[in-house]
Parts: C-alpha cells; structure tokens; sequence
C-alpha cells in the first residue's frame, strides 16, 4: 500500500490524504507565524488549510473526483467547496454541528482570499479593519488568533466527514 501511495503521489495525483497532510502542515504553520507575530501569513496559512481540508473530504468522500469523472480544480473559493461538501450529502440540518460548520467556514470565507499570501501585513489588516474583523478594541495579533481557532474547528469538523 506504501508503494502504491507513493507511487501516486510521485505521478503528481494529489489525493485525499495528501490534502488531509497538507492541511494540517499549513495550520501548523500558521500557529508557528501566529507565536512570532506574523499575522497576515499565519492567516493566510490558516485559510489555506481550511481549502486543503474540505478538498481532502470532497476527494475522500466523491467517487467521480477519486476516479478523475470530476475534476477538483474548483479554484479557491471555500464557498464553493463548501457547497460542494454539502451537496455529497454530508452535511445534515438536523446536526448542529454541521451548522456550525457552515457558519465558520462562511466567516474564514469572508476574511480569507487566496492572494493573500502576496499581501502584504498591512494590506491584510486595512482588509480586516473594513470588515469590521480589527477595530479599537480588537487587535490584528487577537483577530488572527481567533482566525485560526475557526480554522482549526473546521479542520476538526472535516476530519470527522472523511469518516462519515
């Protein structure tokens, strides 16, 4: 099994896991920039993290994408691979905690974007102050902490949607 994983990944296929890996590489990341007061990457690595794990649920859980019917080139909107989760059915009305999952992946949506890794610090936090995200009585470093503690909620919640 080994060999036919690596195997795969030396083709240049990403799949499930690979994503799954990633993601959990980029929040590590994004705690480690968050602790040396690198806020707008340890955002930016938050929110990518968040796109690797529902790309790893959607390739885990969609036998059309494992197969290569479909492809997972949605681009990198988390909304629409949020829609895209829930229409595999695996997001339940009924489970709030499934509510609380599209609540927070629409916020990381809302304050994430995909170039914002070539933004620069005070790019990101002028983005955030419009928002309403960084204000007075809120800091860039205490918006950022939050930013992530939603990140790693959804990577959470995912982990338990591969398993669904």
């Amino acid at each position: 099994m080994a060999n036919t994983m690596a195997q795969k990944t030396k083709s240049g296929r990403f799949e499930g896991e690979d994503y799954r890996k990633g993601a959990l590489e980029r929040l590590n990341d994004a705690y480690i920039l968050l602790r040396a007061g690198q806020f707008s990457g340890s955002a930016s690595d938050a929110g990518r993290a968040v796109e690797g794990m529902l790309r790893s649920v959607i390739w885990k859980r969609d036998a059309d994408v494992r197969a290569g019917k479909k492809s997972l080139e949605t681009g990198h909107n988390l909304r629409d691979l949020l829609t895209h989760v829930r229409n595999l059915g695996l997001l339940s009305s009924a489970e709030p905690k499934d509510d609380g999952l599209d609540e927070q992946v629409q916020r990381i949506a809302q304050l994430w974007f995909n170039n914002m890794r070539f933004a620069s610090s005070k790019f990101v936090e002028t983005h955030w102050f419009r928002l309403g995200e960084v204000h007075k009585g809120r800091t860039m470093k205490q918006a950022t902490e939050s930013f992530c503690f939603d990140c790693e909620e959804v990577l959470k919640r995912c982990e338990i949607l591969c398993q669904r």
